[in-house]
């Protein structure tokens, strides 16, 4: 190794990059240099070119944090901290106070705080010695943030205590099904399903059995305007919702606009959304528009009466302070027709003067306030399994409201893999690691809240974001990026803290290379893993156990539905990328895996019959949860998403080929579901067969997909 590439590999762990991944097939690859150097622009590093490692590393260092930014405190634990302070500091002079969430506030002198002997050390300036204390005793609060202050001669800084439950209460057994919202078909939607039919399916399930309805984000998205992005996974915001799914003609305001009434009964208005209805994917752009023409008026209606819903809506603004600055947000990118990136003498957390026109914003309140009740009302009749997504738009609302937590220069993506051998890149700016912790983790909290707020179950799209993320510097490809490493023990802290108080069970979407540290911590908080009978099943094992600690599917929204998956469509799909040398063809393995599985049914099986049979072996095995994709249950070959293709693959937008609840409340979709249901009551038994068969084996075999949601 060079001395100059010695030095940048020191300086890149310095900042939390790692300079190897793991490369597909096994083995260890090296991160280029100039995707070192651009990963370490990009944190804040002045460096533009590998040379200029050494001369970093030899500037004086910083001097040494008296007390870290953010301390954990986990239920019942005694774990130290420490204090650096000035070399000669007694500790019977340094006061520590905490004041904590609930107003009290305790003071101590560090000496009666200690928990062991001092320890020299040298910082940039010179000696400190390093005091470990603990929080316990008079100092000890119960589960919140909380603020350590510590003053001292010369000394006066604080802390956030993050004190957390050890772990999460365990999950209770049971089932659901999942659905994309937009994809659900009446006979009289707008061109997409909405909170009333969510709370329509939550009844249903919850009558079958089940315990709750997954969905994919509900959050904000680009629908029209100068930026237009349908992904679910690319929302406007992580801290509002998306009002296409508002069911507009169940609004308590339609009694109060007569103007309102007259144009959803207009001949041309039933036209146009019957021409939306009919389609095989929607067209959510126009959808909104359809709503948006409907919703303003009733929030021009709401505003100018006296109805008590106004005083309502004006307490739920009130105490969600953050949906002010975005309705007034969203109607300056409408009214400057362009991405706030672009705003005239625009900057973050600024709206230019006259560029929030009022209707708009009032609209815009509007419909945070109904899409939030209404998906309150869809949560009371059932359980809702929700997804919170890694990221949000670069020209979305959370990095225009929050901009010191993102880093700019890079986008969030997946090194190559068996998965995706090309790499991925998601076009989301990753968080920064320092500076989210400077101001106590702010964003992350509100973003979890949100989602939290109406769940009962939440996934974490990739939860290997708790820990690090794979950064794909500007201007590169997804194989040049690197590794990012976060402080996962605080962000660990405050999910598990949050979903505590919310009462909600989190499942970590933790497929693909992941680090066994990643796992551990799961198993450590009480969150479950996610188990994908797609990638884990083999001809050598065609009903394989998912782990106790899990959710467990037959596939994901980014895989084929079952029965393409079973007659292997999904391998030869032009939209795939071709696999890397010398991997297996999965044709011929899928062949393979069929014949198994005929082979442990004791005949061959239709796959209605496989679809039966793999159901019910994971719905009798020992996941905590399991969940049943609703589309799976008349045979849909279609996929919502297929990862790395482009606009020409309709991603996200493809609805029903069944329509609710006619089509879906059948005899044969209800039978599969209470078939998982008396599976999941009863005794461990082996799948259903036509004839006798083997019991199938365990196996304890890893995911196969890509580093990615």
């Amino acid at each position: 190794m060079t001395p100059t590439a010695g030095a940048l590999e020191v300086l890149a762990r310095r900042y939390g990059v790692e300079t190897t991944y793991q490369a597909p097939g096994g083995g260890r690859a090296r991160v280029a240099d100039a995707s070192l150097v651009a990963v370490l622009g990009a944190l804040g590093a002045p460096i533009r070119r590998p040379e200029d490692a050494a001369r970093v590393l030899a500037r004086p260092a910083a001097g040494r944090r008296v007390v870290e930014p953010v301390l954990v405190h986990r239920g019942g634990s005694r774990a130290p901290h420490r204090l650096a302070l000035p070399a000669g500091l007694a500790p019977e002079r340094v006061r520590l106070t905490v004041a904590r969430e609930d107003g009290s506030v305790v003071h101590r002198i560090l000496r009666d705080a200690l928990a062991g002997p001092a320890r020299p050390a040298r910082d940039g300036d010179g000696a400190v010695t390093e005091w470990p204390f603990r929080l316990t005793g008079p100092l000890a609060a119960p589960p919140g943030y909380h603020r350590l202050g510590v003053e001292g001669p010369g000394i006066a800084t604080s802390a956030l205590v993050v004190s957390a439950p050890r772990r999460l209460p365990g999950a209770d057994r049971g089932w659901g099904v999942f659905t994309p919202l937009y994809a659900v078909r009446t006979g009289t939607d707008w061109g997409v399903g909405s909170f009333g039919e969510l709370g329509e399916l939550c009844e249903w399930t919850a009558r079958l059995g089940g315990s709750f309805v997954g969905t994919l984000p509900l959050d904000a998205a680009f629908l029209d305007g100068p930026v237009v992005d349908p992904s679910p996974y690319r929302p406007a915001s992580r801290l509002a919702l998306n009002e296409l799914y508002v069911d507009v003609e169940r609004l308590p305001e339609l009694e109060l606009c007569p103007r309102a009434r007259r144009l959803v009964a207009s001949p041309g208005f039933v036209r146009r959304l019957a021409h939306l209805r009919a389609g095989r994917y929607s067209d959510p752009g126009a959808t909104l528009a359809a709503k948006r023409q409907v919703m303003e008026l009733l929030a021009d209606a709401l505003a100018s009466s006296s109805s008590p819903r106004r005083a309502e809506m004006a307490a739920f603004l009130a105490g969600r302070p953050e949906l002010e600055a975005y309705a007034r947000f969203r109607a300056a990118t409408e009214t400057l027709d362009r991405p706030w990136t672009q705003w005239p003498q625009g900057r973050p957390g600024r709206v230019p003067a006259g560029a929030a026109d009022e209707r708009r914003v009032r609209y815009h309140r509007y419909a945070q306030w109904v899409a939030d009740g209404q998906l309150a009302a869809a949560a009371a009749r059932g359980g809702l399994y929700l997804d919170l997504p890694i990221g949000s738009h670069p020209d979305g609302f959370d990095p225009w409201y929050h901009p010191s937590a993102f880093a700019a220069g890079a986008t969030v993506g997946a090194p190559p893999d068996l998965f995706q051998p090309a790499g991925q890149e998601w076009a989301v700016n990753p968080l920064h690691p320092e500076r989210v912790r400077t101001e106590g983790y702010r964003y992350q909290i509100a973003a979890l809240r949100h989602v939290l707020r109406h769940a009962s179950v939440v996934r974490i799209d990739h939860v290997m974001g708790l820990h690090r993320l794979w950064w794909v510097p500007a201007g590169m490809g997804p194989t040049e990026g690197a590794y990012v490493a976060y402080r996962a023990d605080e962000l660990r802290a405050i999910t598990v803290l949050e979903a505590a108080r919310a009462g909600v069970v989190v499942v970590g979407e933790d497929l693909g290379t992941v680090a066994p540290a990643v796992r551990a911590g799961l198993r450590r908080d009480g969150m479950l893993r996610s188990h994908v009978h797609q990638f884990a099943a083999t001809p050598g094992d065609p009903f394989c156990d998912p782990p106790a600690d899990s959710m467990a599917s037959i596939g994901t929204h980014d895989l084929f539905p079952f029965a393409s998956w079973w007659a292997g469509l999904d391998v030869a799909d032009p939209a795939r990328r071709p696999p890397p040398a010398g991997v297996v063809d999965g044709r011929a393995e899928r062949a393979a895996l069929r014949s198994a599985v005929a082979a442990s049914l004791g005949g061959p099986a239709s796959p209605g019959g496989a679809l039966r049979a793999v159901l019910a072996h994971l719905a009798a095995g020992p996941a905590q949860l399991v969940q049943v994709d609703l589309e799976d249950l008349w045979g849909e070959r279609e996929p919502q998403n297929r990862p790395g293709s482009g606009p020409e693959a309709a991603n996200f937008t493809r609805r029903w080929a069944r329509r609710w609840p006619e089509d879906v409340t059948a005899r044969g979709p209800a039978a599969v579901l209470r078939l998982v249901d008396a599976a999941r009551r009863g005794p461990r038994v082996p799948p259903p067969a036509p004839g006798a068969g083997d019991s199938p084996r365990r196996s304890t075999r890893r995911p196969r997909k890509g580093d990615g949601r």
